[in-house]
């Protein structure tokens, strides 16, 4: 029974072929009686009648024996056949079975690649988003490395600025300007004394000419005076003279003009600095700030004139 149902389906016939059939049995028996009667009439009989007799009930054991066999081997073919109908459903079902499974594989082998495939991917996300993050950390370690050489430039700027505005702070005192004022004015006093004196002599050259040649000959004799060594070594005297003269005043005024541009440079970088002072949160002394006002009050006050116009008078007042 542990065979597939194909083949127990094939031995069924095999069976039936190998019992008995009631049909050749006692066929069996009409020969043998028929065998007995001709031997009736032969008259050989009776050395053979038990021999027949026992081959009669040989036969008949045979065939019962044989009517047995031939039930059970139909019992046990309708059992085989109702074994084969329900294996026969059993294969149905299983094959039913199977396909489902079959298809429930698929599915799992399909969910199994998405699976597979989602793993790859957040694999390499996940390198992706370490890679990132190490790029990230770099960034701010390279930031942190910028801010630190920025706070570090920062307090040298700010060391750089208090230095240069304690400088300015000693420059700006009042008593360094005054004295400045006062070099310049004397100098420019200087300067004008000995413009005046360079022109007295010019003036007392020009009234000894004319006290010499008289006021008729001076036209005359101009040209011949001019042209002599006295009048030339007067001349380049008096050129000498106002050229040095010129040159000191042009020195004096252009001094006094730097010293003025760099009075208010000074200033205006003092004013930069306190306001980027005042950025930073340092606070500046009011003291500092009206001391200020008072030198930018000086400055203005011991601002002279131009020399032009001290210049154009003196010429003036000595034609006069």
């Amino acid at each position: 029974f542990a065979g597939s149902p194909s083949d127990q389906g094939a031995e069924a016939p095999l069976w039936l072929e190998i019992s008995p059939q009631p049909n050749s049995s006692s066929q069996k028996i009409e020969d043998l009686m028929e065998m007995v009667k001709k031997l009736q009439k032969v008259g050989s009989l009776e050395p053979r009648v038990e021999v027949l007799i026992n081959r009669i009930n040989e036969v008949q054991q045979a065939k019962k024996k044989a009517s047995e066999e031939l039930g059970d081997a139909r019992t046990v073919w309708e059992t085989l056949q109702k074994e084969l109908d329900s294996l026969s459903g059993e294969k149905v079902r299983l094959k039913e079975i199977l396909s489902k499974k079959q298809e429930t594989l698929r599915i799992l082998r399909l969910h199994c690649q998405d699976k597979e495939n989602e793993a790859q991917r957040k694999q390499t996300m996940l390198q992706e988003c370490k890679e990132r993050i190490s790029a990230l950390n770099s960034q701010i370690e390279q930031e942190k490395n910028k801010q630190r050489q920025l706070r570090l430039d920062f307090e040298e700027q700010l060391e750089d600025l208090m230095g240069q505005y304690k400088e300015l702070w000693e420059f700006h005192k009042p008593e360094r300007l005054a004295l400045e004022i006062g070099t310049l004015d004397s100098s420019k006093e200087q300067l004008l004394k000995e413009e005046k004196l360079v022109e007295a002599k010019l003036e007392d050259v020009k009234h000894r000419l004319c006290s010499q040649f008289g006021a008729k000959g001076h036209t005359i004799n101009e040209g011949l005076f001019l042209r002599s060594p006295e009048a030339a070594a007067v001349v380049h005297l008096f050129e000498e003279e106002n050229r040095k003269a010129q040159e000191l005043l042009e020195a004096a005024a252009q001094r006094q003009e730097q010293l003025q541009q760099k009075c208010q440079q000074l200033q205006q970088k003092r004013q930069r600095l306190k306001e980027e002072l005042e950025k930073l949160g340092v606070q500046v002394p009011a003291q500092a700030q009206s001391k200020q006002e008072e030198q930018a009050g000086l400055g203005e006050a011991a601002n002279p004139k131009p020399f032009g116009v001290s210049e154009e008078k003196d010429p003036e007042s000595s034609t006069k």
